[in-house]
């Protein structure tokens, strides 16, 4: 919600939140920025994972793109799967993923293999 919209004021009134979410865009200098287009914030990312799943759950993201999914479910002990047609977004999410295992040459935490 936008900061200030339903101040403790407002809510002791008896304001109610709204159902629309204030998030700020990918910061274009911000270290979370990968370069590809359609990027969403981890913030986002992390209150939909937040409230939908449990540590150790499955997470599913059939349009992948830069890999935000699985880098916010990896870090909240969420396992994932990623899937994307694109040779670039598969790019992306493989050098982004890769961050998340010390640049070891395995694949990051709650990463499945294919044909797993």
């Amino acid at each position: 919600m936008a900061p200030g919209l339903v101040t403790a004021e407002k809510a002791a009134r008896g304001k109610l939140p709204t159902d629309v979410w204030w998030h700020t865009i990918v910061s274009p200098t911000g270290k979370e920025k990968t370069g590809y287009p359609t990027q969403k914030p981890e913030g986002i990312l992390r209150r939909i994972v937040q409230a939908s799943s449990r540590p150790g759950d499955w997470c599913l993201d059939p349009f992948a793109g830069s890999g935000t999914l699985a880098a916010v479910a990896a870090r909240l002990g969420r396992r994932f799967v990623l899937v994307d047609s694109s040779p670039d977004a598969i790019a992306v999410a493989t050098r982004r993923l890769g961050a998340y295992a010390g640049g070891a040459s395995g694949p990051p935490p709650g990463a499945v293999a294919p044909g797993s």
